[in-house]
Order: C-alpha cells, then structure tokens, then sequence
C-alpha cells in the first residue's frame, strides 16, 4: 500500500521571507527548490534582479558576429535557414528582420516538413547556392549537418551555425557553430532554444554599434519560441521570457496582433499557457500542414492587409489540425476497444 509523505517543515529565515515580499507560500517554495540567497530569489521572481550572462559567453559568437558585420558592409547576399517548429519560425524572423535592419542583403528558407523533413539538405541547398550567396545562417538546426555544410563550403559559401540541439561527436567545418549546449551543464545560457541563441547573437551585433536597447522589440518571437519548444525555465531562459512576456502584451507586430484577436485572447494580458495552448499550435500548423515560410512572412511583416490574410489560413489550417488529432485519438481508441490487450 502506497503511503503519502508529508514534507518535512523547512524554517524560512524572517530576512528571507520579508525580502520578497512577505509571502510565505513563495517563501516555502523557493527555499524547498535551494533557493537560499535573497539575490538569487529576487532575481529569480524578478528579472529586473537577474543579470543577464553577456553574449560573448557563447562559443564562436564573437567570429561570427565579424563575419556578419562584414557581409553587411559589403552588401553580401546571405540567407537564413530555419526550421518549421515554432522555434524555428521565430529564430528565423528574428534574424531576418535583425540582420535586414542592420543593413544586411538576406533571404530566408524553411524546409517543407512533408517533403524535406528537419534540418539541411542538399537538393535545396543546391537552389540556395545557385541564388550567389555568399553566407549561409542556419537557426534552430544544423550541427549534425557535416555533409550539408560541407557542400555549401565546397560551393564558396560559408556557414554560421546557431542550434540549440545535443552536439555530435564531431561538430562540422562550419565557419561558426554557436551552440548553448557546447558551455558547461551550470551555465546560464545553457537551456537557451534556437530563438534564444539567435536573439543572443543579434544582441551582440547590436550592442557593438551602441544600440543594445533596440534588442528589446525581438523578446516577442522570443518568448514565443522559449514556450513552443518547452525550454527549461531557468537562467538566461527564464529572464528572456519573463522580460518577451511583456513585450508580447504590447507587440507591434501586425501578424500576432492578428492572431490574438482572431483566437479571442486579450493582448494585455497574455501569458505563457496562451502561448502553449492557444498561439503556438496556430504557427505549428503551418509547419505541419503546409509551409512554414509563411509563418515567417506573418511574423514578420509590418503590414496589416498580408498579416490578416495569412492569419485567417492560420486559423483554416489550425481547425483542420485539431480534426485531424481528433481522428488519431478516435482510431486509437477503437482499436484499444478491439484489443484490450493493448493495455497491458
């Protein structure tokens, strides 16, 4: 018989408890997870506590931030890859919108799930390096690629990796391979997602020409990314969404206005459950029942008209999602009712 274990009673110290507010419950909570310095409790309910890890802290980002500072300077075609996930979608309309606004002469590709699967592939790198570029950024994928990044390199066309994804044996001949997972397992960068990483690259970027601050507008499609890929809430990842959290409540950008009004969210106050359960399943369908690339357009445009087509395909596209999970789970089902040996 299974037996239910109380926890034991912990002593809140009254400094402690009277520093963050005087909450006991919170106070309980935070000491039970080891939170035992007031700073770091502080910083942990508050991001105006937390100090952000500086973005040179990343492997290779100093490297590629010059490589891309010259691509700039010299008009050098570039194009982004991403991915189809939410993720994916966000990183790559981050650094596009990023990379165009610093200057930069950049396309963008996102795979076709059904027919391209995740990650880069050949017969459409091919076509991206027939398009003259002379750079190639990947975001939320690439740091398997060792084939694929091989061909672009053969082919003159350098490569920047940001991922967020478990690092092979082997990383590839990539010109950078910016990647939280290559710091060590206490690092506050380490659980950063794809769009983390490359809000971290485009931070350095900017803080070199003295306008960090601009930064802030892009914590949108961050916290929509941190939430979308369940990113472990802690460190630089729990400051960024904490702080993306109020700047999705008062976006700017024409296409997620669009998207909370049509799914009945008020944008004031719109939290990380509506991201999960409401706004990120709207942008996966995309992803998963037709192109991705224009999840990106939606994002990213500064147009009322597009925003507002591209989000009423958004919502065609999200119901036939939902009839088509409800189709699985009812053929599930039955066969279960068939076969109750399935249950063992």
């Amino acid at each position: 018989m299974k037996k239910w274990i109380e926890p034991e009673d912990i002593n809140v110290p009254e400094d402690f408890y009277e520093a963050i507010g005087g909450h006991p419950m919170v106070s309980e909570l935070l000491a039970r997870k080891g939170f035992t310095a007031i700073e770091e409790a502080k910083a942990f309910l508050d991001p105006d506590y937390f100090k952000p890890s500086p973005s040179s802290d990343l492997p290779d980002l100093l490297s590629a931030v010059e490589r891309l500072e010259e691509a700039f300077h010299y008009n050098e075609p570039l194009c982004v890859w991403g991915d189809f996930d939410v993720d994916g979608q966000t990183a790559t309309a981050l650094l596009v919108s990023a990379f165009r606004e610093l200057g930069g002469n950049v396309t963008y590709y996102i795979p076709f799930r059904d027919r391209e699967s995740h990650g880069l592939n050949i017969p459409s790198l091919e076509r991206v390096v027939a398009g003259n570029i002379k750079l190639l950024v990947t975001c939320d994928t690439g740091v398997s690629g060792h084939k694929e990044i091989d061909y672009a390199m053969s082919h003159g066309v350098e490569v920047i990796v940001t991922d967020h994804h478990d690092l092979p044996s082997v990383l590839p001949s990539a010109f950078a391979v910016i990647n939280p997972k290559r710091l060590e397992p206490s690092h506050n960068l380490r659980e950063l997602p794809g769009v983390g990483c490359a809000y971290k690259l485009v931070e350095e970027l900017y803080r070199r020409k003295g306008r960090e601050s601009e930064t802030r507008k892009y914590l949108d499609l961050v916290a929509l990314g941190i939430v979308a890929d369940i990113a472990t809430q802690t460190g630089d990842t729990r400051y960024l969404l904490q702080k993306g959290l109020e700047v999705l409540r008062n976006t700017d950008r024409p296409g997620l206005r669009v998207i909370m009004e049509n799914s009945g969210l008020n944008c004031s106050r719109v939290s990380e459950e509506h991201i999960g359960f409401v706004i990120a399943p709207r942008l996966n369908s995309l992803g998963r029942l037709s192109d991705a690339n224009l999840g990106v357009e939606l994002l990213i445009t500064d147009k009322e008209e597009r925003a507002v087509i591209l989000a009423g395909m958004l919502e065609g596209l999200n119901l036939r999602r939902k009839v088509l999970c409800d189709q699985v789970l009812k053929a599930a089902m039955d066969q279960v009712e068939r076969d109750r040996t399935l249950l063992d």
